[in-house]
């Protein structure tokens, strides 16, 4: 029997990537997501281009309109594309991927039955990098959706959850928070694993530190355990494209205006995908970046290489870039938001397997 998975807060579905990896039965019965370039990639990557009854364009948008897909959180409004093209494409995608869209509109009672419950919710406001105005509940930040989670867990039971977040969701701010949704989890009836995981240490070349925690239903729980990963046999080099536009390289001026923020000390094999990262076109020579940065040119990472950081495949690559379309802007940000597939794939592999 397959696994039934649904996915909160899918981005591109890095759960199901571990899981197809892995060579698990599994059908994902539904996703809750509401940004229109993740929903268009996780169709191109997941699902079978098939074709399929297109409605008017007046319950199309109904039906967008209604689950909040494209809807921007930070401004509260729905940012639908306007070209019938566009509508039908991302209607398409919304459907085949059984997106029931904004968590917050969800009725539980309609969703079907699940196996694994897996929400990786917004970091925006506990991230270092945010405002960090918090997840408290009723306080209507994009992190305190985390709690609308509940009402699904609660009602659905499933037999395990998984979720995911920054490494600061578990420091001095905002752990008392992290203890009340354990102790809110415990209360429904789960057992809770968790830890900070690094990706380093899962087979990727970057330095990526998550709170990853497994759920379990106390009657079917027989205890679990992460996995630590093993040391990091892998460096830069390895993720790099071969040949690279010229569109990725640095002009003079830029150069100079990285050279003022040069991180001093030491140098590192990890470097994060959501930065610009000056790297050194070494002419086919085996050389380091940072020595080469005195006789060779400057750029940035390439799309491919991000994903290549997060363990993505270059086949679900280039169905986001090729089928989904999205652009140089959309693919960084992708990997900039997504899990390391390697990560899960342990994971999964100790829970599952």
């Amino acid at each position: 029997m397959s696994l039934k998975v649904f996915e909160a807060f899918s981005g591109i579905g890095s759960q199901s990537m571990a899981l197809r990896n892995l060579g698990i039965d599994y059908e994902v019965v539904g996703i809750s997501e509401v940004d229109r370039y993740a929903l268009l990639a996780y169709d191109a990557i997941h699902n079978e281009q098939t074709n399929m009854l297109i409605p008017s364009i007046k319950e199309m948008l109904i039906e967008l309109e209604t689950k909040h897909v494209a809807y921007n959180f930070s401004n509260g409004r729905n940012e639908i594309p306007r070209r019938r093209e566009d509508i039908e494409r991302l209607y398409k995608a919304h459907i085949r991927n059984k997106n029931y869209g904004d968590i917050r509109l969800i009725n539980p009672m309609e969703l079907p039955q699940m196996d694994l419950f897996t929400y990786s919710f917004p970091c925006k406001n506990i991230s270092l990098a945010g405002r960090q105005d918090g997840l408290e509940e009723d306080s209507e930040t994009q992190s305190s959706l985390v709690w609308e989670c509940f009402k699904i867990i609660e009602y659905c039971k499933p037999k395990y959850l998984l979720m995911e977040n920054v490494k600061n969701l578990v420091g001095r701010k905002f752990k008392p928070q992290f203890d009340l949704i354990c102790k809110r989890l415990e209360e429904i009836g789960y057992n809770n694993y968790w830890s900070v995981l690094d990706g380093k240490y899962f087979d990727v070349p970057q330095h990526r530190e998550r709170v990853m925690m497994i759920s379990i239903r106390k009657d079917i729980d027989n205890g679990y355990s992460l996995p630590n990963g093993n040391p990091l046999n892998k460096t830069i080099f390895d993720i790099l494209e071969d040949n690279v536009e010229s569109k990725y390289y640095m002009s003079d001026v830029c150069i100079e205006k990285m050279k003022r923020y040069m991180p001093r000390g030491e140098i590192t094999e990890y470097i994060s995908p959501t930065l610009t990262t000056e790297l050194a076109h070494s002419t086919g020579k085996n050389l380091h970046p940072k020595l080469c940065k005195v006789m060779g040119m400057y750029r940035r990472l390439t799309p491919l290489e991000c994903w290549r950081l997060m363990g993505y495949s270059d086949e679900d690559f280039n169905k986001a870039r090729n089928i989904a379309k999205l652009s140089d802007t959309k693919l960084y940000e992708r990997a900039a938001r997504g899990i390391v597939v390697p990560m899960l794939e342990e994971i999964f592999r100790n829970l599952l397997l």
